[in-house]
């Protein structure tokens, strides 16, 4: 294997399991929970991209910002201290020559700094708040370390849910539900190399698979934290369509739980009128159109008729 091939999206697919192994090694199994799993997927995806384009400035600050995120979990910070380190040894002992293994010991001289920094803990939640309310600001302020425009993005499809949901007469309890569940759809996208949440254009097919991860990388996240469990499908199917084409699973129509259908009307009607890095922010007339466009097949009639009438009554 060469260490080049890593650059390749269909070799780094291929090669990922033996590769995020090796980069865990010298994390004790006791401390391998998910989300040192996760970040090793994510640090082999990250580190295949700065091959290709020649800097590792964007995985050595997204490694900062997950020691931020994940203070208070040691496993991280030994994660990233041995990384390089047991990916180079992983390399030697396949037959990669020394020159090529040449940007793994720069990327540790990088890194060492960085894991160096004193860390400050995430203030303690206040024992009167909801234990559930808890968990999702913990998980939005993770998601925030990793991608603040994901982040801002969460909250307000939150608030785009809680409106459709007190339009289409949902109790108060149902509506804190959507709400909710809004608030940590994408919290999976803590996973995805950074590459790809801020690529200033479109995604490749081989991206795409990779980005498409978030939807089954953040039920798990959602299933380790038991206060969250209840929110575990609605992570999951928030990009399924009626019609079956989604993913991760193609529920079609009633298989679509109805809090996962507003999810999906909020998130897609805020990400079009929301700036992206690669496109302008669309009309939210615009954005209505599109939504109308593709009821009955991607979105529920109903939830697209509650969003006309939340948008024109605002």
């Amino acid at each position: 294997m060469s260490v080049a091939l890593l650059n390749r999206p269909a070799a780094r697919i291929e090669a990922r399991a033996d590769l995020t192994s090796a980069v865990m090694r010298e994390v004790p199994k006791n401390e391998r929970n998910l989300i040192v799993q996760l970040l090793a997927r994510t640090f082999v995806d990250t580190y295949a991209h700065s091959l290709g384009a020649g800097s590792s400035d964007q995985l050595v600050d997204w490694v900062d910002r997950m020691c931020d995120a994940h203070a208070d979990t040691p496993a991280v910070s030994k994660l990233f201290a041995g990384a390089c380190r047991s990916l180079d040894e992983f390399f030697a002992r396949s037959g990669v020559a020394e020159s090529e293994r040449a940007p793994l010991r720069l990327l540790d001289d990088s890194l060492l700094p960085i894991l160096q920094k004193p860390r400050q803990l995430r203030a303690a939640v206040h024992e009167h708040v909801n234990e559930v309310d808890a968990a999702i600001d913990q998980m939005l302020g993770r998601l925030e370390d990793a991608d603040p425009l994901t982040a801002e993005h969460s909250r307000a499809v939150s608030a785009w849910c809680a409106r459709l949901a007190r339009r289409l007469s949902l109790s108060e309890q149902e509506t804190t539900y959507v709400a909710r569940s809004g608030m940590i759809h994408d919290v999976g996208k803590v996973t995805t190399p950074p590459s790809i949440l801020q690529a200033p254009r479109s995604l490749t097919d081989s991206e795409w698979v990779l980005m498409r991860e978030h939807t089954t990388y953040g039920e798990q996240i959602i299933v380790e934290d038991g206060r969250l469990a209840e929110f575990s499908l609605i992570v999951r199917a928030h990009h399924e369509r009626l019609d079956g084409r989604g993913y991760p699973d193609g529920r079609v129509r009633d298989e679509v739980p109805l809090a996962a259908r507003i999810v999906t009307v909020a998130d897609c009607f805020n990400a079009m009128i929301g700036r992206r890095p690669y496109r302008p922010a669309m009309a939210p007339s615009d954005a209505l159109e599109q939504l109308h466009l593709h009821k009955g097949s991607q979105f529920d009639r109903d939830v697209v008729a509650a969003m006309h009438e939340v948008v024109h009554q605002r």
